[in-house]
């Protein structure tokens, strides 16, 4: 994994919807969801460090439930791929 935020991933139309990252069974951290494609995700939260590399992700443009590996954090964004 790597700290690219210049390395933005294939483009799609932007669509901004509000999500949530579970980071274990009790807890889970909203977040922004952009950047979606059939492959990837970008998403917006308030720290990153608190987004393990690999994490649940939900949002209503992504159906169902996304497992995803992070490819690139920044403070505030991650780029991840879904598994």
């Amino acid at each position: 994994m790597s700290n690219h935020a210049g390395c933005r991933l294939e483009q799609a139309p932007t669509v901004v919807e509000a999500g949530l990252i579970a980071v274990d069974e009790h807890t889970s951290i909203e977040c922004w969801v952009h950047g979606i494609s059939a492959q990837h995700v970008e998403i917006t939260v308030l720290d990153t460090s608190l987004i393990p590399d690999v994490f649940m992700l939900t949002s209503s443009p992504l159906d169902p439930l996304k497992v995803c590996c992070t490819l690139w954090r920044t403070d505030e964004m991650i780029g991840a791929r879904y598994r």
